[in-house]
Parts: structure tokens; C-alpha cells; sequence
């Protein structure tokens, strides 16, 4: 689950300011633990350099040590060179003990022995909502804790709405244009909806719910063969660009939009809808005069395949099996999987807890989380685990962002939506060959 974090590596070295009790070990299901003598072992673990993750370790490392004497040191890095700092740990078989995982490099990692297998471990990953647990899974070894993850809801400016005399959420993709042409007439000089477009790194996100939606999947069932050039996923593009340049839900711009761009469109108040992560309301919240009560939630409007699909990013946390502390590092693990934690570091993130019964803490209290939890997680889904998804992923985003510029442009002609994606389809199934 990417982050837009400055590219950076820091080291901190996180200790308890209270003496330590007996140490402990796994003994086999969650939350279970038997005394070992673990005393002074230190933990090496990194992470992804996520707002939050420093502020997180600094009390939970300090309380893991307090209980069972295992230090625990951080190391974070940024997205730009993260994939190749864990590349270099994989060839040399040295570095740090626990790690976090990107899920779409997982499959690559796997191949590679990168991951100890948590079955193998005795840690179960029972009570983890099943989307994130199935990801955790691969090639038949689960090789990590998914520790939280950010499905994407329909966030709406609910008092904008109102003005509109606009009740309720979009049930359909018709409905979400004719609620379109209803805000206009209220609201001239601004658009119902918007979406990131052709500058966003994860426009391809974006694209695979219109696909999802229409009925539409990405690779065949077996993930040998590329389908986003079938006619739904034409249909899915086609709606995608129709949305800012035909049906005028969307400004125009937005087909062009990055991230950054869609944000500040909507904490200003620009468009009153989009698709993104529940953390984005925090943000509505704290940089605008709306308050949390005026904001609503719902799944996304269900497309002409009968689906209301979402996406969802998700980060996961394992062990590598050069570490010299296999139990301690487990006994971490285990800890960070305790309902109460796995709250405490979605809050800290603004992400989601992965732990079913993390929405029963007190940070996921509230109309909104719940709303969430009960809508938008039943229908989240995520892109295939698959190995050379990113070269895949790569070639389909160059196809989705040159029809979406060349439909702002004036460029697009009939025919031209379909001829981008089956150019790309061949491409991905010449990767997925070699794969």
C-alpha cells in the first residue's frame, strides 16, 4: 500500500522505560504465549516510511519490551528505494528480522525464500477479515500479517448534497449521472464527483473498480491470461473518461488529475464525492470547515456487471528466514495482532484495522467507521496475486492514462479506447508468458 512519503531511511532505537518481566514465546494460536528466556535478543524490523509508523513503535516497542524483554529497533524507508533495499536484503540473505511487505511484490519475494511461512510458525491468522487473510497467502505459504489495509468508499460532502436536494448515495453508474445533472443545476461552478485521472500513480486502481463493476475482471480465473481489453473492461474505460468530458459529473480536468489534485478538490469543496480511503475525511476535517458529522459514506454505485466492487490496498508484516530470532520475532508478530493493537496502528496510519474486532475499539466507534465496516469492506477486492504483476500493471496504466488524455485533448475517436487495451492485453500476455 503505497504512501506518499519522502524517500528516506532513519534508525531509531526504541527501549522500554520500565524494567522488563519474563520473556515469552508462541505457543501457537493468537494471543497465547509460554515463558522463554528471550531476555536482551533485539529485533531488527523495517518498514515503509508511513505517517505514523515511528509514533506507533515508539509506545508499542516500549510496552513489548516492558513485557516480555525483547527490544525492538526501526529502521523505515520510502517507496523510492524500498523495493530495492529488500532486493538487496533477499540476494545477501542479511537484514532486519521482521519486515513489511508490499502484497503486489510479495509473489516475486516468495520465489525468492524471502518470507518464513506463519502456518509453519503455529501463528494463525484467524480473525482477519478474509480479503486480506487470502492475500496473505501465496503458492501455498502465508508469508505475512496483514496489519492494515485502505478499501476505498464513496466519501460525500453530505450538506453539499442536501443543497442539491440530493438524499442519498448513487445507487447505479446511471444514477450517479443523473445526480450529476441535479448538483450542476445547483451548484454551476462545481461537479458532483471526481475521480483521479491520467497523472495519478494509482489510476489503474481507480480503473480496475469501473472494470469490477461492469461485470469485467482484470486477468482470466487462473491469472494466466489478460481480460482488461474484454467489453466490459471497454465499457469501464469508456464510463471512466465519459465522466469528466461527455457527462459532465466530473470536471473535465479531473481526467488529467493526480492525487494531490482530486484532494484538494475535494477539501475545498469543488466536487462533493469521490472514491478514496475513510483517512481522506480526516484531512476534509481538519484542513476545511467541514466536520465529520456533514461527511457520509456508502459502497461504491453498482456498474452494469451487478457489482458494487471497491479497491483495497493492504500491507502485511513477516519474518525472513535469515533471522537468528525466529520465537522473538513470532512473539512480535502475535503482538501486533492483538485486536487493541492492530486498532491502535490503523488509527495511527489512518488506515483501517484488519482485526474483525478492531471495530470494536474505541478509535472505530462512530456512524462513519461502522457505515464502513458494514458496506464498503464486503465488497472490497484487490488487484491479482500474480508473479509479474507490476510489469502488467505497468502496461495497462500507459493504456488508461493515454485514453484518458487523448479524450481531454479532443484526440479520442470511437474505437480507440478498445484499441489501446487490446494492444496492452497482448503486451501482458507476452509477460505473463514469461512468467
Amino acid at each position: 500500500m503505497r504512501d506518499d512519503s519522502t524517500p528516506s531511511v532513519s534508525r531509531r532505537t526504541l527501549l522500554a522505560g520500565a524494567g522488563t518481566t519474563a520473556s515469552l514465546s508462541v505457543a501457537g494460536c493468537l494471543g497465547q504465549l509460554t515463558s522463554s528466556g528471550s531476555g536482551g535478543v533485539t529485533l531488527q524490523a523495517r518498514h515503509f516510511a508511513t505517517d505514523g509508523v515511528e509514533s506507533f513503535y515508539e509506545k508499542h516497542a516500549a510496552k513489548f519490551e516492558e513485557e516480555t524483554g525483547i527490544a525492538v529497533e526501526l529502521e523505515t524507508m520510502g517507496w523510492g528505494n524500498a523495493k530495492q533495499k529488500q532486493l538487496n536484503s533477499i540476494t545477501s540473505r542479511d537484514g532486519p528480522d521482521v519486515e513489511e511487505i508490499a502484497s503486489t511484490w510479495m509473489p516475486q519475494q516468495i520465489q525468492s525464500d524471502a518470507w518464513l511461512d506463519l502456518d509453519e510458525l503455529d501463528i494463525s491468522l484467524d480473525g482477519v477479515f478474509d480479503q486480506p487473510t487470502g492475500i496473505a497467502e501465496y503458492d501455498g505459504v502465508t508469508a505475512g500479517f496483514p496489519w492494515f489495509w485502505g478499501p476505498r468508499g464513496h466519501l460525500m460532502h453530505g450538506n453539499m448534497l442536501e443543497e442539491a436536494g440530493i438524499s442519498d448515495a448513487p445507487g447505479t453508474w446511471d444514477e450517479l449521472v443523473e445526480q450529476g445533472e441535479q448538483f450542476s443545476d445547483a451548484h454551476p461552478e462545481k461537479n458532483l464527483f471526481g475521480l483521479p485521472g491520467a497523472n495519478n500513480w494509482a489510476v489503474t486502481q481507480y480503473y480496475a473498480m469501473l472494470v469490477w463493476q461492469a461485470g469485467g475482471s482484470l486477468l482470466s480465473e487462473d491469472n494466466s491470461t489478460a481480460q482488461f481489453d474484454s467489453d466490459r473492461a471497454v465499457e469501464a474505460l469508456n464510463f471512466y473518461k465519459d465522466l469528466a468530458t461527455t457527462h459532465g459529473v466530473a470536471p473535465e480536468s479531473s481526467a488529467e488529475w493526480d492525487g494531490p489534485a482530486r484532494d484538494s478538490a475535494f477539501i475545498n469543496g469543488r466536487i462533493a464525492s469521490t472514491w478514496s480511503a475513510l483517512n481522506t475525511v480526516d484531512r476534509v476535517v481538519a484542513e476545511s470547515d467541514a466536520t465529520r458529522e456533514s461527511m457520509s459514506v456508502a459502497k461504491p454505485p453498482v456498474g452494469p456487471g451487478g457489482s458494487s466492487a471497491t479497491f483495497y490496498g493492504v500491507n502485511l508484516v513477516g519474518i525472513h528466514p535469515w533471522t537468528n530470532h525466529e520465537d522473538e520475532a513470532a512473539q512480535w508478530l502475535e503482538y501486533l495482532m492483538r485486536p487493541s493493537v492492530n486498532a491502535e496502528i490503523a488509527a495511527n496510519t489512518g488506515f483501517l484495522p484488519t482485526i474483525e474486532d478492531g471495530f470494536e475499539q474505541e478509535q472505530f466507534a462512530g456512524e462513519l467507521y461502522q457505515t464502513f465496516a458494514d458496506e464498503v469492506l464486503p465488497v472490497a477486492q484487490t488487484f491479482p496475486q500474480v508473479l509479474g504483476w507490476g510489469q502488467v500493471e505497468g502496461i495497462m496504466k500507459n493504456a488508461v492514462t493515454d485514453v484518458l488524455t487523448s479524450a481531454v485533448s479532443g484526440g479520442w475517436s470511437e474505437g480507440d479506447t478498445r484499441d489501446a487495451l487490446e494492444t496492452a492485453a497482448e503486451q501482458a500476455n507476452s509477460v505473463l508468458d514469461e512468467n
